[in-house]
This record gives C-alpha cells, structure tokens and sequence, in this order.
C-alpha cells in the first residue's frame, strides 16, 4: 500500500494546466466507447497551447516512480487545472480534491452533468458530447476560460513553509561583475547573483557588465530558489507582464499603438505595460519612415516570453493622424541602410546589422546552424551555432527556434568567390528593447 503526504513541497510552474481526466478508452452510457486519450491529445492540448499554456497531464510528469507521488506533484506545480468529471472516474474525483485542498484555479468539463460528484454537483462546468459541434463549442468556451481564469489573482494555501521559498527585500552592492551576472553583497554578509533576466521585465540584460559597476548599490531582493540557493533580483513585487500580454496580445491580434523609438533594428511600438514590439525594418513599406510619437495600426507576429521579445507588423496604410506623420526617405541613390558601395556585390557590408527571417534549422548533429533570409542578397546568410550567443545556440537544440523567426544579425565574413555571408548572433541595442528613465508616465494605449 503507498503512503503520501498531502504536504506542499514543490512551488507553481507557471504556464503549466494539469488536465485531471480519465485515461484510455472508457464506455459512456449510451454504451459507445470514447477514448479520453485522444481527447486530451487532438483537442484539449491544442487549444491549452494556444492560449500560451503547456498542457501537462499525470502520465508527463517528471518525478518518482509512485503514481500518487507524480500525481501530487502535478497538481502543485498546476498554474491552471482541467478536471474532466466524464464517466465518474475515481481517481479524477480524489484528485480534484487534492488541487481542490490547496486551491487551485480550476475548469471542469463533463459530458453528462450527473457526471459531477454530489458532494460538490452544481458546478459550473463545460458540457460536451462526441459529436462534432458539441466538441467545437466546447474547445471555443474552453479557451475563453482558461484566458480569464489566468487573469484572476491566486489564492493557493501553502500545507507547510516551503523551506525552499522566501523573498527578503535589501540593498546590496556589487561585488563582481562579468557579462552573464553580478555578485551582490548586502551589509549583513548574504550575498546573491543577479542574472539579466532578474533586471527588467521588459528585456534581458545581455551585458552585465554595461549594466551595473563594482561597488554600486542596488535596490532589490534575495530570492530562495526551489532547487536551492540564492538569488538577487530587482524585479520582486513586479507583475510579470508578459502573463498578461499572451492573453490580451495574442498572434494575429491588430490593435493601435505609440512609436516609442526609431533604431537601426526597426521601429518599436509600445504594446503593454512596459514592453515594446519590434516592427523589423525590413518589413516597413519602402520610402516611409516612422517617428516617436506617431499613432501606428499593427498586428502581433510573435510573442516570445521566454526572449522576451515581440515581434510586430505595419497593418497597410497603418500609420494614423496622430502624432508625427509618416515621412517619406528622400532618394539619394545610396545603398541600403547606408551600405558602403564597395560591398554591393555582396549584397551587405562587413559588420552591418542586419534583421534576418529565418528559412533553415539544423540542430547540432545536423550540422548546427541557421540560414537566414535578409534584405539585399538573394541567397541566405550562415549563421553558425559557434558564433551564436548562449540562449539561441540553446534554442536551437530545443525547438526554441522557428521558420519565419527575425533574428538580429551581423556580418561578421564575406566570401565574394563563393558568395557566402556569415553572421553572428547580437541581440538589439540595450535601449532599443526598452528605455525606463524615458518613459515617465506609465500611461498606455489600449488595443483597438
């Protein structure tokens, strides 16, 4: 007989929707057979990953050979839970109580409302059958809610202190810096590491070192990681953004936005909170140019929470009244972006920055590395995993990389007698992703 302990000891994964349903094929009662394995797979995942979320279900989880042990361990890490009371399947019943006992947010789906448990029958809950339009409302009002109930505050109950938790605000001084993070010391000794994604929402820091300088005092918070150890934040007691910006910025979403800057990456047009999209420069109508202030008609491309990026384009005659008009480039018959002359039989210069789509993706062990598309050249740029930073070479051994991505790139060789470009991995400028001290207000423009 197993023995588990309903005690909390593993902390919320955020995005993660445990989906408590019953497993294999199982009879209904009409006595027609449905198979709750293809269900969770065809179509409550898809529409989980829609919405941004990953789709976790009991037989997925990472953890110790005891089903009840992985179990409990799923519905802790659950930001959101699916309970599917179909067939009044025991072990969904005790499971739901479990996330039920920490207070979990919760969706119920069930195909007969008799289905419900009478402890707790009156629950407003998702109806489907097998049939075809029952199922399609069903994913339709699925989604609908699982966006809204991530937008609700949560209100868990830890079973015991998390040994592993805890937030102690400080100031602390920089001991040490290099490119990846700085060593912070606070007066009592504590010392933490900041890594640039605990600086800003908005961005990622990739140069520390252009950050913050040895012996300067920072204002933040050491932070007890689940796996152990300590870390220095700045960001403790922030709203993370980017939660809220898949919900209500979802790809293929237009909407009308402020230019915030102009840079060499392209136009950035302010999209929520304090994020900033990209409109590449590459994808701007020839002979236009944007200006801070202007009012621009976009639609969301991409949305990476991870890079914390986002990627936008100009809807056709986007540019509004508001703000500074569009203004056309003047002809000067010089080369694009400036080009030098003597580089035009490559198509770009030695050490231009350019934005490049992404037409090719080969692991490592296929050969490790990217082609890109970029304006100029008919023919695609190398781009190696050697001269990837760290975070894409990661990428691009795990998925993390997609057909039709822009990457910002630089020339880095040029080959004439075999017309190849290579190109290394940069991220934008520091401030083209995000200038705090030139916001000011945080005053924001809604989505159309």
């Amino acid at each position: 007989m197993h023995d588990i302990r309903l005690t909390r000891d593993e902390q919320t994964v955020p995005g993660n929707v445990l989906v408590i349903t019953p497993m294999g094929k199982k009879v209904l009662r009409n006595d027609d057979e449905f198979d709750f394995d293809w269900h969770f797979q065809d179509v409550i995942s898809p529409v989980v990953t829609e919405t941004g979320m990953t789709p976790v279900r009991a037989d997925s989880v990472y953890g110790p050979a005891n089903v009840l042990d992985v179990v409990w361990r799923g519905i802790q890490q659950a930001e959101v839970c699916i309970v599917d009371f179909s067939c009044r399947t025991p072990n969904v019943a005790m499971e739901y109580m479990a996330a039920k006992l920490i207070g979990k947010r919760m969706i119920y789906l069930a195909q007969h409302a008799d289905d419900i448990p009478s402890d707790v029958r009156g629950l407003r809950h998702i109806p489907y059958t097998p049939l075809y339009a029952d199922m399609a409302r069903m994913r339709a009002e699925l989604r609908q809610q699982l966006e809204a109930v991530r937008l609700e505050p949560g209100q868990e109950m830890a079973l015991i202190p998390l040994v592993t938790g805890g937030v102690t605000p400080a100031r602390a001084q920089v001991v040490s810096v290099s490119a990846e993070f700085a060593v912070v010391r606070a007066v009592d000794g504590t010392l933490g590491v900041l890594s640039g994604e605990d600086v800003d929402w908005s961005r990622i820091v990739t140069d520390m070192a252009r950050f913050c300088v040895v012996g300067e005092w920072l204002d933040g918070a050491f932070e007890m990681l689940p796996a152990g150890g300590t870390k220095y934040t700045l960001l403790s007691g922030q709203q993370n953004p980017w939660r809220r910006l898949e919900a209500t910025q979802p790809v293929g979403h237009t909407f009308t936005g402020t230019v915030h800057s102009v840079r060499q990456a392209g136009v950035f047009v302010r999209v929520s909170g304090p994020v900033n999209g990209l409109v590449p420069r590459s994808s701007l109508p020839p002979g236009t140019e944007l200006t801070p202030g202007s009012q621009v008609e976009v639609t969301v491309l991409s949305v990476e929470s991870r890079r914390r990026r986002v990627t936008l384009a100009l809807t056709q005659g986007g540019a509004r009244g508001r703000g500074r008009p569009v203004v056309p480039l003047p002809s000067t018959g010089a080369t694009p972006a400036g080009r030098p002359a003597g580089a035009a039989t490559a198509g770009v210069a030695l050490h231009e920055r350019l934005e490049g789509e992404v037409v090719k993706i080969a692991p490592e062990g296929q050969g490790g590395y990217v082609l890109l598309r970029v304006p100029g050249r008919e023919r695609p740029v190398f781009l190696h995993c050697s001269a990837m930073s760290g975070q894409l070479r990661h990428d691009l051994n795990h998925d993390g990389i997609e057909l039709g991505e822009i990457l910002d790139v630089e020339v880095s060789s040029i080959d004439l007698r075999q017309d190849k470009v290579c190109v290394r991995d940069v991220e934008p400028e520091d401030e083209d992703t995000v200038a705090p001290e030139e916001e000011g207000a945080q005053g924001l423009p809604q989505a159309a």
